[in-house]
Protein backbone atom coordinates (compact mmCIF):
# COMPACT_ATOMS: atom_id res chain seq x y z
CA UNK A 1 0.00 0.00 0.00
CA UNK A 2 2.96 2.44 0.26
CA UNK A 3 3.96 5.02 3.36
CA UNK A 4 5.51 8.06 3.52
CA UNK A 5 9.23 9.46 4.79
CA UNK A 6 6.39 12.61 6.89
CA UNK A 7 4.91 15.22 5.85
CA UNK A 8 6.51 17.99 4.13
CA UNK A 9 5.26 21.34 6.58
CA UNK A 10 5.82 23.40 2.97
CA UNK A 11 2.99 21.42 1.00
CA UNK A 12 0.64 21.53 3.85
CA UNK A 13 -2.27 17.97 4.03
CA UNK A 14 -1.24 15.80 0.93
CA UNK A 15 -2.68 11.96 0.27
CA UNK A 16 -0.45 9.58 3.16
CA UNK A 17 -1.56 6.91 1.52
CA UNK A 18 -3.87 5.73 -1.31
CA UNK A 19 -6.96 4.31 0.68
CA UNK A 20 -8.85 4.13 -2.64
CA UNK A 21 -9.69 0.37 -1.47
CA UNK A 22 -9.80 -0.29 1.99
CA UNK A 23 -13.24 1.01 2.83
CA UNK A 24 -14.20 4.02 4.51
CA UNK A 25 -11.80 5.21 7.20
CA UNK A 26 -13.50 5.94 10.29
CA UNK A 27 -10.65 6.42 12.62
CA UNK A 28 -6.97 6.95 12.83
CA UNK A 29 -5.25 6.58 16.51
CA UNK A 30 -2.57 5.20 18.08
CA UNK A 31 0.37 4.98 21.09
CA UNK A 32 3.42 6.48 19.09
CA UNK A 33 4.16 8.42 15.07
CA UNK A 34 5.38 4.56 14.18
CA UNK A 35 2.26 2.69 15.55
CA UNK A 36 -0.62 4.48 14.12
CA UNK A 37 -3.72 2.44 13.06
CA UNK A 38 -7.28 3.50 11.19
CA UNK A 39 -9.99 1.61 11.22
CA UNK A 40 -13.14 1.36 9.22
CA UNK A 41 -14.20 -1.19 6.28
CA UNK A 42 -17.69 -1.81 4.54
CA UNK A 43 -21.24 -1.98 6.11
CA UNK A 44 -20.41 -5.86 6.22
CA UNK A 45 -16.39 -6.06 6.49
CA UNK A 46 -14.12 -4.43 9.06
CA UNK A 47 -10.40 -3.09 7.85
CA UNK A 48 -7.69 -2.37 10.29
CA UNK A 49 -4.69 -0.05 8.38
CA UNK A 50 -1.66 -0.43 10.32
CA UNK A 51 1.34 2.22 9.89
CA UNK A 52 4.66 1.11 11.44
CA UNK A 53 6.73 4.31 10.71
CA UNK A 54 7.68 3.48 7.23
CA UNK A 55 4.38 2.32 5.64
CA UNK A 56 0.59 1.47 6.33
CA UNK A 57 -0.42 -1.99 4.91
CA UNK A 58 -4.25 -3.77 5.98
CA UNK A 59 -3.58 -5.77 9.40
CA UNK A 60 -5.01 -9.28 9.09
CA UNK A 61 -7.31 -9.83 11.98
CA UNK A 62 -8.36 -13.53 11.24
CA UNK A 63 -11.81 -11.58 12.31
CA UNK A 64 -15.38 -11.68 10.54
CA UNK A 65 -16.78 -8.36 11.85
CA UNK A 66 -18.61 -5.94 10.36
CA UNK A 67 -17.55 -1.79 10.12
CA UNK A 68 -14.91 -0.88 12.38
CA UNK A 69 -15.73 3.22 13.89
CA UNK A 70 -13.38 4.15 16.58
CA UNK A 71 -10.63 3.22 18.56
CA UNK A 72 -8.51 3.87 22.04
CA UNK A 73 -5.31 2.24 23.52
CA UNK A 74 -3.19 2.70 25.69
CA UNK A 75 0.52 2.62 25.77
CA UNK A 76 0.79 -0.68 27.73
CA UNK A 77 -0.30 -1.90 23.95
CA UNK A 78 -3.68 -3.06 24.51
CA UNK A 79 -5.89 -1.34 21.99
CA UNK A 80 -9.71 -1.48 21.92
CA UNK A 81 -11.90 -1.11 18.58
CA UNK A 82 -15.56 -0.53 18.48
CA UNK A 83 -18.34 -1.13 15.40
CA UNK A 84 -20.99 -1.97 14.01
CA UNK A 85 -23.92 -4.59 15.59
CA UNK A 86 -22.32 -3.75 18.76
CA UNK A 87 -19.23 -5.35 17.62
CA UNK A 88 -16.00 -4.71 20.20
CA UNK A 89 -12.48 -6.74 19.34
CA UNK A 90 -9.09 -6.06 21.24
CA UNK A 91 -5.30 -6.00 20.00
CA UNK A 92 -3.41 -7.82 22.93
CA UNK A 93 -0.14 -9.52 23.30
CA UNK A 94 -1.99 -12.48 21.38
CA UNK A 95 -3.28 -11.01 18.74
CA UNK A 96 -6.85 -9.78 17.72
CA UNK A 97 -9.99 -11.13 19.41
CA UNK A 98 -13.54 -10.45 19.25
CA UNK A 99 -15.27 -9.63 22.91
CA UNK A 100 -18.52 -11.66 23.44
CA UNK A 101 -21.18 -10.94 25.38
CA UNK A 102 -21.60 -7.51 24.50
CA UNK A 103 -25.04 -6.72 25.74
CA UNK A 104 -26.19 -4.84 22.24
CA UNK A 105 -26.63 -5.28 18.33
CA UNK A 106 -26.69 -1.14 18.25
CA UNK A 107 -23.76 0.13 16.39
CA UNK A 108 -20.99 1.25 18.46
CA UNK A 109 -19.52 4.82 17.61
CA UNK A 110 -17.02 5.58 19.90
CA UNK A 111 -15.05 4.26 22.78
CA UNK A 112 -12.25 5.92 25.45
CA UNK A 113 -10.77 4.21 28.91
CA UNK A 114 -8.71 5.52 31.88
CA UNK A 115 -7.47 2.03 31.78
CA UNK A 116 -7.85 -1.53 30.35
CA UNK A 117 -10.07 -2.75 33.17
CA UNK A 118 -12.37 0.74 33.05
CA UNK A 119 -13.94 1.36 29.15
CA UNK A 120 -17.13 3.13 27.55
CA UNK A 121 -18.36 2.61 24.40
CA UNK A 122 -21.73 4.39 23.12
CA UNK A 123 -23.56 4.07 20.22
CA UNK A 124 -27.24 3.90 19.35
CA UNK A 125 -29.17 3.47 15.68
CA UNK A 126 -30.40 6.69 15.85
CA UNK A 127 -33.89 6.12 14.87
CA UNK A 128 -35.97 4.78 17.86
CA UNK A 129 -36.52 5.52 21.29
CA UNK A 130 -33.97 3.12 23.50
CA UNK A 131 -31.59 3.04 21.01
CA UNK A 132 -29.28 5.33 22.54
CA UNK A 133 -26.35 2.99 24.23
CA UNK A 134 -23.50 3.62 26.37
CA UNK A 135 -21.50 0.41 27.75
CA UNK A 136 -18.62 0.22 30.71
CA UNK A 137 -16.23 -2.82 30.88
CA UNK A 138 -14.45 -3.73 34.10
CA UNK A 139 -11.83 -6.26 32.37
CA UNK A 140 -13.52 -9.06 32.02
CA UNK A 141 -17.45 -8.28 30.77
CA UNK A 142 -19.13 -5.73 29.40
CA UNK A 143 -22.97 -3.85 30.92
CA UNK A 144 -25.39 -1.35 30.17
CA UNK A 145 -25.15 2.20 31.83
CA UNK A 146 -28.73 3.37 31.93
CA UNK A 147 -29.54 7.00 30.50
CA UNK A 148 -30.28 9.12 32.37
CA UNK A 149 -34.03 11.06 31.85
CA UNK A 150 -32.79 13.92 29.82
CA UNK A 151 -34.07 17.34 29.22
CA UNK A 152 -33.26 17.41 25.40
CA UNK A 153 -35.99 14.99 23.48
CA UNK A 154 -35.41 12.38 21.22
CA UNK A 155 -31.61 11.62 21.82
CA UNK A 156 -31.62 7.78 20.40
CA UNK A 157 -27.95 8.07 19.91
CA UNK A 158 -24.54 8.99 21.24
CA UNK A 159 -21.35 9.51 19.09
CA UNK A 160 -18.50 9.70 21.34
CA UNK A 161 -17.40 9.77 24.44
CA UNK A 162 -13.75 11.22 25.89
CA UNK A 163 -12.13 12.02 29.12
CA UNK A 164 -9.02 12.75 31.52
CA UNK A 165 -9.82 10.22 34.38
CA UNK A 166 -11.97 7.74 35.57
CA UNK A 167 -14.23 10.45 37.42
CA UNK A 168 -14.13 12.78 34.47
CA UNK A 169 -15.61 11.52 30.84
CA UNK A 170 -17.97 13.29 28.43
CA UNK A 171 -20.09 12.24 26.24
CA UNK A 172 -22.18 13.68 23.25
CA UNK A 173 -24.76 12.45 20.78
CA UNK A 174 -27.94 13.35 18.80
CA UNK A 175 -29.49 16.93 18.79
CA UNK A 176 -26.87 18.38 21.07
CA UNK A 177 -26.68 15.96 23.92
CA UNK A 178 -24.33 16.20 25.91
CA UNK A 179 -22.93 14.43 29.73
CA UNK A 180 -20.87 14.41 31.94
CA UNK A 181 -19.09 11.43 34.40
CA UNK A 182 -17.88 12.89 37.69
CA UNK A 183 -17.31 9.21 39.23
CA UNK A 184 -21.03 8.91 40.44
CA UNK A 185 -23.45 9.79 37.84
CA UNK A 186 -24.17 10.90 34.68
CA UNK A 187 -25.43 14.68 34.40
CA UNK A 188 -26.78 16.74 31.43
CA UNK A 189 -25.23 19.31 30.00
CA UNK A 190 -26.87 22.17 27.89
CA UNK A 191 -24.16 23.47 25.57
CA UNK A 192 -26.31 25.92 23.56
CA UNK A 193 -26.29 23.76 20.58
CA UNK A 194 -29.14 21.75 19.12
CA UNK A 195 -27.45 19.68 16.06
CA UNK A 196 -25.85 16.60 16.44
CA UNK A 197 -22.77 16.46 18.14
CA UNK A 198 -20.20 13.93 16.88
CA UNK A 199 -17.24 13.76 18.24
CA UNK A 200 -15.13 15.86 21.52
CA UNK A 201 -11.40 15.98 22.53
CA UNK A 202 -9.38 17.93 25.69
CA UNK A 203 -6.32 18.69 27.14
CA UNK A 204 -7.51 18.33 30.23
CA UNK A 205 -10.87 18.98 32.99
CA UNK A 206 -11.36 22.37 31.98
CA UNK A 207 -9.99 22.75 28.54
CA UNK A 208 -12.79 20.99 26.15
CA UNK A 209 -14.06 20.53 22.74
CA UNK A 210 -17.04 19.36 20.97
CA UNK A 211 -17.92 19.70 17.09
CA UNK A 212 -20.90 18.32 15.25
CA UNK A 213 -23.59 20.08 12.70
CA UNK A 214 -25.03 17.69 9.91
CA UNK A 215 -25.11 21.28 7.31
CA UNK A 216 -23.00 23.93 9.03
CA UNK A 217 -20.09 23.31 11.17
CA UNK A 218 -20.67 23.68 15.41
CA UNK A 219 -18.34 24.23 17.79
CA UNK A 220 -19.12 24.03 21.86
CA UNK A 221 -16.50 24.72 24.34
CA UNK A 222 -16.03 24.24 28.08
CA UNK A 223 -13.03 26.01 29.69
CA UNK A 224 -14.68 24.91 33.51
CA UNK A 225 -17.08 27.52 33.99
CA UNK A 226 -19.33 26.80 31.73
CA UNK A 227 -20.02 26.33 27.52
CA UNK A 228 -19.07 28.51 24.59
CA UNK A 229 -20.61 27.45 21.70
CA UNK A 230 -21.49 29.05 17.91
CA UNK A 231 -22.32 27.97 14.54
CA UNK A 232 -19.40 28.34 12.34
CA UNK A 233 -21.30 29.03 8.56
CA UNK A 234 -20.45 28.61 6.22
CA UNK A 235 -18.28 26.20 6.97
CA UNK A 236 -19.11 22.40 6.92
CA UNK A 237 -20.30 20.33 9.75
CA UNK A 238 -17.34 18.59 11.57
CA UNK A 239 -16.89 14.83 12.37
CA UNK A 240 -13.51 14.61 14.29
CA UNK A 241 -11.48 16.98 16.55
CA UNK A 242 -8.29 16.98 18.35
CA UNK A 243 -6.33 19.17 20.76
CA UNK A 244 -2.39 19.17 21.46
CA UNK A 245 -2.36 22.94 22.10
CA UNK A 246 -4.69 23.99 24.75
CA UNK A 247 -5.66 26.77 22.44
CA UNK A 248 -6.27 25.29 18.99
CA UNK A 249 -8.46 22.54 17.91
CA UNK A 250 -7.87 20.87 15.01
CA UNK A 251 -10.97 19.73 13.07
CA UNK A 252 -12.29 17.51 10.20
CA UNK A 253 -15.50 17.05 8.26
CA UNK A 254 -17.50 16.47 5.24
CA UNK A 255 -16.91 18.23 1.71
CA UNK A 256 -13.19 17.96 2.74
CA UNK A 257 -13.02 20.14 5.38
CA UNK A 258 -9.97 20.44 7.75
CA UNK A 259 -9.33 23.75 9.59
CA UNK A 260 -8.50 24.88 12.67
CA UNK A 261 -10.18 26.92 15.47
CA UNK A 262 -9.28 29.33 18.32
CA UNK A 263 -10.77 27.80 21.76
CA UNK A 264 -11.32 30.71 22.88
CA UNK A 265 -12.61 33.01 19.96
CA UNK A 266 -13.79 30.07 18.01
CA UNK A 267 -12.51 31.65 15.05
CA UNK A 268 -11.20 29.31 12.31
CA UNK A 269 -8.87 29.13 9.51
CA UNK A 270 -9.83 26.33 6.59
CA UNK A 271 -6.96 24.26 5.79
CA UNK A 272 -7.34 23.60 1.71
CA UNK A 273 -7.05 19.56 1.79
CA UNK A 274 -7.89 19.11 -2.31
CA UNK A 275 -10.29 16.78 -1.87
CA UNK A 276 -13.97 16.62 -1.99
CA UNK A 277 -14.17 13.66 0.65
CA UNK A 278 -15.65 13.12 4.31
CA UNK A 279 -13.31 13.70 6.91
CA UNK A 280 -14.28 11.62 9.91
CA UNK A 281 -11.44 11.78 12.35
CA UNK A 282 -9.07 13.81 12.76
CA UNK A 283 -5.21 12.57 15.44
CA UNK A 284 -1.80 14.14 15.84
CA UNK A 285 0.95 11.93 16.86
CA UNK A 286 4.22 12.33 18.90
CA UNK A 287 6.52 12.25 15.45
CA UNK A 288 4.73 15.94 14.86
CA UNK A 289 2.18 14.77 11.85
CA UNK A 290 -1.35 15.23 12.11
CA UNK A 291 -3.67 12.58 9.86
CA UNK A 292 -6.86 12.79 8.68
CA UNK A 293 -8.74 10.11 7.48
CA UNK A 294 -12.54 9.43 6.21
CA UNK A 295 -14.10 8.50 2.52
CA UNK A 296 -16.99 8.50 0.44
CA UNK A 297 -18.94 8.15 3.73
CA UNK A 298 -22.04 10.40 1.74
CA UNK A 299 -22.91 7.56 -0.44
CA UNK A 300 -24.44 5.03 1.50
CA UNK A 301 -23.54 2.42 -1.45
CA UNK A 302 -20.65 0.94 -3.53
CA UNK A 303 -18.13 1.42 -4.16
CA UNK A 304 -16.77 2.29 -0.33
CA UNK A 305 -13.67 4.34 -1.04
CA UNK A 306 -11.53 5.67 1.90
CA UNK A 307 -9.24 8.51 2.25
CA UNK A 308 -6.06 9.49 4.02
CA UNK A 309 -4.14 12.59 4.41
CA UNK A 310 -1.55 13.98 6.63
CA UNK A 311 0.17 17.40 6.65
CA UNK A 312 3.56 18.43 9.75
CA UNK A 313 2.24 19.71 12.84
CA UNK A 314 3.68 23.13 13.61
CA UNK A 315 4.50 24.49 17.29
CA UNK A 316 1.67 25.76 18.74
CA UNK A 317 -0.73 23.96 17.29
Amino acid sequence: MGGCSGPDPAVGWAPAFDATDTGWLLNVWGPSGDDLRAVGGDPDRGCVVHYDGTSWDVEPMGLDVPLLNWTHGFASGETFVVGNRGTVIELGPEGWRQHGGVPTDQDLWGVWGAAPDDLWAVGGNGRAEGQATILRYDGASWRTVEVPALMRARVWAFFKVWGTASDDLWIVGQRGAVLHWDGSELIEHLVGASDDLISVWGTGPDRVAVVGGRGNAVVATFAGNGWTSRTLAPLPGLNGVWMRDPDVLHVAGIEGTLASVDFETLAYTEEPSGTRQTFHSVFGDDRGRLTAVGGSLASPVAPFEGVAYARALGEGE
